[in-house]
Protein backbone atom coordinates (compact mmCIF):
# COMPACT_ATOMS: atom_id res chain seq x y z
CA UNK A 1 0.00 0.00 0.00
CA UNK A 2 1.70 3.40 -1.57
CA UNK A 3 1.48 6.39 0.96
CA UNK A 4 0.21 9.74 -0.02
CA UNK A 5 0.03 11.89 2.89
CA UNK A 6 -1.04 15.35 1.17
CA UNK A 7 -0.22 18.57 3.08
CA UNK A 8 0.42 22.21 2.57
CA UNK A 9 3.39 24.28 3.63
CA UNK A 10 3.65 27.91 3.94
CA UNK A 11 7.30 30.01 3.19
CA UNK A 12 7.38 30.41 6.92
CA UNK A 13 7.57 26.79 7.54
CA UNK A 14 3.51 26.51 8.78
CA UNK A 15 2.42 22.84 7.92
CA UNK A 16 -1.53 22.92 6.75
CA UNK A 17 -2.95 19.47 6.35
CA UNK A 18 -5.86 19.51 4.42
CA UNK A 19 -9.34 17.81 5.41
CA UNK A 20 -9.45 15.67 1.79
CA UNK A 21 -6.98 15.19 -0.69
CA UNK A 22 -9.02 16.80 -3.09
CA UNK A 23 -9.11 20.29 -0.91
CA UNK A 24 -7.11 23.20 -3.36
CA UNK A 25 -3.98 24.18 -2.37
CA UNK A 26 -4.22 27.86 -0.19
CA UNK A 27 -2.76 30.60 -2.56
CA UNK A 28 0.04 31.24 0.33
CA UNK A 29 0.65 27.69 0.43
CA UNK A 30 2.98 25.22 -1.43
CA UNK A 31 1.35 21.72 -2.37
CA UNK A 32 3.47 18.98 -1.35
CA UNK A 33 3.49 15.33 -0.43
CA UNK A 34 5.05 12.44 2.02
CA UNK A 35 5.63 9.38 -0.24
CA UNK A 36 6.98 7.49 2.70
CA UNK A 37 7.33 6.49 6.22
CA UNK A 38 10.74 8.18 6.27
CA UNK A 39 8.85 11.45 5.27
CA UNK A 40 5.85 10.84 7.21
CA UNK A 41 8.02 10.98 10.56
CA UNK A 42 9.68 13.91 9.62
CA UNK A 43 6.42 15.64 8.75
CA UNK A 44 5.40 14.39 12.27
CA UNK A 45 8.38 15.62 13.85
CA UNK A 46 8.05 18.70 12.55
CA UNK A 47 4.51 19.20 13.44
CA UNK A 48 4.66 17.57 17.26
CA UNK A 49 7.78 20.65 16.90
CA UNK A 50 5.53 23.57 16.04
CA UNK A 51 2.54 22.59 18.39
CA UNK A 52 5.25 22.26 21.57
CA UNK A 53 6.36 25.77 20.16
CA UNK A 54 2.52 27.25 20.15
CA UNK A 55 1.96 25.57 23.44
CA UNK A 56 4.84 27.01 25.29
CA UNK A 57 4.10 30.30 23.74
CA UNK A 58 0.84 30.52 25.20
CA UNK A 59 2.04 29.43 28.35
CA UNK A 60 4.48 32.21 28.37
CA UNK A 61 2.28 34.75 27.18
CA UNK A 62 -0.86 33.38 29.88
CA UNK A 63 1.86 33.44 32.66
CA UNK A 64 3.01 36.94 32.01
CA UNK A 65 -0.89 38.25 31.26
CA UNK A 66 -1.83 37.16 34.63
CA UNK A 67 1.76 37.40 36.71
CA UNK A 68 0.62 41.20 37.19
CA UNK A 69 -3.21 40.20 38.71
CA UNK A 70 -1.69 37.19 40.79
CA UNK A 71 0.79 39.71 42.53
CA UNK A 72 -1.59 42.12 43.19
CA UNK A 73 -4.74 39.74 45.27
CA UNK A 74 -1.61 38.11 47.07
CA UNK A 75 -0.28 41.67 48.30
CA UNK A 76 -4.21 42.13 49.21
CA UNK A 77 -4.16 39.13 50.91
CA UNK A 78 -1.09 39.98 52.08
CA UNK A 79 -1.68 42.96 53.82
CA UNK A 80 -5.32 42.11 55.42
CA UNK A 81 -3.50 38.77 57.08
CA UNK A 82 -1.17 41.95 58.56
CA UNK A 83 -4.12 44.27 59.78
CA UNK A 84 -5.01 43.81 63.29
CA UNK A 85 -8.18 44.14 62.48
CA UNK A 86 -8.30 40.23 60.84
CA UNK A 87 -9.11 37.22 63.32
CA UNK A 88 -6.98 34.90 63.38
CA UNK A 89 -9.46 32.54 62.39
CA UNK A 90 -9.71 34.64 59.04
CA UNK A 91 -5.33 34.65 58.69
CA UNK A 92 -5.63 31.11 58.37
CA UNK A 93 -7.88 30.69 56.40
CA UNK A 94 -5.97 33.52 53.87
CA UNK A 95 -2.90 31.83 54.25
CA UNK A 96 -4.58 28.13 53.76
CA UNK A 97 -6.18 30.63 50.22
CA UNK A 98 -2.90 31.49 48.94
CA UNK A 99 -1.13 28.16 49.65
CA UNK A 100 -3.97 26.70 47.83
CA UNK A 101 -3.43 29.18 44.74
CA UNK A 102 -0.14 28.02 44.39
CA UNK A 103 -0.55 24.32 44.59
CA UNK A 104 -3.21 24.88 42.09
CA UNK A 105 -0.89 26.68 40.10
CA UNK A 106 1.43 24.06 40.04
CA UNK A 107 -1.14 21.32 39.15
CA UNK A 108 -2.13 23.16 36.00
CA UNK A 109 1.38 23.63 35.13
CA UNK A 110 2.03 20.07 35.11
CA UNK A 111 -1.21 18.81 33.44
CA UNK A 112 0.78 21.34 30.56
CA UNK A 113 3.39 19.20 30.60
CA UNK A 114 1.90 16.05 30.39
CA UNK A 115 -0.52 17.43 27.79
CA UNK A 116 2.40 18.29 25.69
CA UNK A 117 3.89 14.97 26.18
CA UNK A 118 1.31 13.33 24.26
CA UNK A 119 3.00 14.28 21.54
CA UNK A 120 5.88 11.75 21.87
CA UNK A 121 3.44 8.53 21.88
CA UNK A 122 4.36 7.44 18.89
CA UNK A 123 8.05 7.52 19.48
CA UNK A 124 7.76 5.76 22.65
CA UNK A 125 5.20 3.06 20.84
CA UNK A 126 8.76 1.85 18.36
CA UNK A 127 10.28 -1.45 19.36
CA UNK A 128 13.71 -0.74 21.23
CA UNK A 129 15.21 -4.25 20.36
CA UNK A 130 14.89 -7.73 18.88
CA UNK A 131 13.02 -9.37 21.71
CA UNK A 132 10.01 -6.58 21.05
CA UNK A 133 10.38 -6.61 17.24
CA UNK A 134 10.09 -10.18 17.29
CA UNK A 135 7.40 -10.39 19.90
CA UNK A 136 9.38 -13.25 21.88
CA UNK A 137 12.35 -13.79 24.26
CA UNK A 138 15.68 -14.90 22.57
Amino acid sequence: MAIHLKYFERSNGDILLPPSDDTPCPSDCIAREANTLTEVDALQRRLQQATYARCQRELQRDEEAFAAAREDVRSRLTSRIASSATSEYEREFLRSYIQLREEKRDKYRARFTCDTAYLELRENDKPRNVEELLKESL
